[in-house]
């Protein structure tokens, strides 16, 4: 896959599970009432992280069974998130904890009296396996917040007061109004979610940012995969490429990393970074930049290719995972 490609080995083996559903089921698939087998990785990962997960990120964390190849998808997993890799600190795992303890204060059973939860229900009424605490954690707070159609509120903490039977959360940055109801048992409840929403928690999975972040989301980077003829072909939307002007040209620039697995197994890691110079005039009226890699299987098998993707030109952390899956008679 070309002369700069640098290659790690490791393996894995088959672990099964229920996996989450796709798309909106999204809110359901990953309630605390997921079949998953309980071992330690389940209660300190995967449990609240699956929040966060790409149905990609699942459909290789599933096959996932003993302690190495755990261990390697979770560094991976926070490593593809880190904002900053050259620092000790991961701002992103740290913001994801930060919103799993709010979540967990403010949206589980409130206790107004003693100031937490009902311990007596707290496996049913965890804040981070409500609605609303899911939205909060992957999207992060709200730029404002309305109830019963009364005052705009900011920068206010999301409880609740008694009386108020809906709630309307604005995210500004992703043009997006999320509302929430309260039913007679007391729990929320997200009423009639969009597309637009559904989006939103996709593309904010791998780009966990603080509420501050105001970049359009029409341009939120990500690609599609196939691969036929020995050739991985990459397709990325050039709407959705950030490009750095360098006198007369414009150059973008990606990391590309893919995971190889081969009946179930990993059986090789491939890095390889791609730039693209060009100007305006030849990206006009272009819908997509293509990238081509080599790559010929070792033998027969049902192939699984993992690629994670960053947009080294981007202003903002961007970073989208897909794969594509190959069998190779």
């Amino acid at each position: 896959m070309g002369e700069n490609m640098k290659r790690k080995t490791g393996r894995a083996v088959i672990f099964l599970w229920a996996a989450a559903a796709a798309g909106l089921s999204l809110m359901a698939g990953c309630s605390s009432t997921m079949k998953v087998v309980r071992d330690q990785f389940y209660y300190s990962f995967f449990e609240k992280t699956q929040l966060i997960m790409t149905k990609e990120e699942v459909e290789i964390f599933k096959r996932l069974p003993d302690t190495e190849s755990k261990e390697e998808f979770i560094r991976e997993f926070w490593e593809i998130r880190d904002p900053d890799p050259g620092t000790i600190e991961n701002e992103n795992k740290e913001e994801f904890e930060a919103r799993m303890e709010y979540a967990n204060t403010w949206f589980g059973l409130w206790n107004p009296r003693r100031g937490k939860m009902d311990l007596g229900d707290e496996d049913r009424y965890r804040g981070w396996d409500s609605d609303r605490g899911r939205i909060y954690i992957i999207l992060g707070p709200p730029d404002d917040l309305v109830y019963d159609g009364g005052e705009l509120f900011k920068d206010r903490m999301i409880s609740r007061p008694g009386g108020r039977s809906y709630e309307q959360w604005y995210y500004y940055r992703f043009r997006l109004v999320v509302t929430f109801v309260r039913q007679s048992t007391n729990r929320w409840i997200l009423e009639n979610p969009s597309s637009e929403l559904i989006d939103a928690l996709d593309w904010s999975k791998l780009n966990l940012v603080s509420g501050v972040f105001q970049e359009d989301m029409a341009r939120r980077f990500r690609f599609t995969l196939s691969y036929g003829n020995g050739i991985l072909r990459i397709k990325i939307p050039v709407r959705r490429i950030s490009f750095e002007e360098k006198e007369n040209s414009l150059e973008a620039a990606f990391k590309i990393r893919i995971n190889v697995y081969r009946a179930n197994k990993k059986i090789d890691t491939l890095e390889e970074e791609k730039s693209w110079i060009t100007t305006e005039q030849e990206i006009f009226g272009r819908k997509e930049y293509i990238i081509d890699l080599p790559y010929t299987p070792p033998g027969k098998g049902d192939y699984l290719l993992d690629v994670i993707i960053t947009d080294t030109k981007s202003v903002s952390f961007a970073k989208f995972r897909n794969l594509v899956k190959k069998r190779v008679k």
